[in-house]
């Protein structure tokens, strides 16, 4: 499954596009739209993308710096140039995109695309290994949110929604509780059931539940409470030297 951010400024483009990307849903999950430069390089830093799907005409820095760039920093990374003008398309390739879409775009060009990025390509240098995260980009009234780990209190699984944590809010974040495991720093972050992540230096109280569960009790304001299950209780246990 590739995993792709949408650049684009104009709200109508990036819905149009994701409208043609939906029936290949299987191979392709769009995982984060940005608006500026700016917001698409701090998620693409945050989260290791497999494709960028970029709109050239941006505001500020265009998608041919933000593509030069990203090559720069993410040589795994794969960009797709979605643009309403042709005679960008020789310097495109030149710094070695996968597609070069003109707007309007059509069911049929986003086939070919599809197909481009999905073929084996042996001559593709391996992805680098991922590094540990420092900030959660999460979301809040259409602005992004960057969340430094250490203020992340717990984790929570919520109706297919990833909740971020903080003492005083909460954030909806599009990484998944296995993402979020896997990057965040392993000495400080424990997966203490299916649905939670528990930072624990942030625990204030550790509790009995039932039927061989337990509760840790937060340090945020409301004092909310983790489930342990009963696979991880002890760990919970070593980490706190309960006996």
């Amino acid at each position: 499954m590739l995993k792709a951010l949408i650049v684009e400024d104009e709200y109508p483009a990036r819905q149009e596009l994701r409208y043609l990307l939906e029936p290949y849903h299987e191979v392709i999950e769009i995982i984060g739209e940005a608006q500026t430069a700016r917001e698409a390089i701090s998620l693409i830093n945050a989260l290791d993308y497999d494709v960028v799907f970029l709109d050239i005409q941006m505001p500020g820095m265009s998608g041919m710096e933000i593509a030069r760039l990203l090559k720069e920093q993410h040589p795994h990374l794969k960009i797709v140039f979605v643009s309403a003008h042709e005679h960008y398309a020789v310097d495109a390739f030149a710094i070695q995109v996968v597609d070069y879409l003109l707007k309007p775009v059509s069911n049929e060009r986003i086939a070919e695309t599809i197909r481009r990025l999905t073929q084996n390509d042996a001559s593709e240098p391996p992805k680098p290994v991922v590094e540990p995260l420092t900030w959660v980009p999460c979301e809040s009234g259409g602005h992004t949110i960057p969340v430094n780990v250490h203020d992340i209190i717990f984790i929570m699984a919520e109706h297919e929604i990833i909740y971020i944590y903080t003492y005083h809010e909460r954030y909806p974040t599009r990484f998944t509780l296995q993402e979020l495991q896997e990057r965040l720093p392993q000495e400080t972050f424990l997966r203490t059931h299916r649905s939670f992540i528990a930072n624990m230096h942030q625990v204030k109280e550790i509790m009995p539940y039932f039927n061989g569960t337990y509760l840790l009790k937060m340090k945020d304001k409301h004092g909310s409470e983790v489930v342990v299950s009963r696979s991880n209780v002890k760990k919970v246990k070593e980490l706190f030297n309960i006996t």
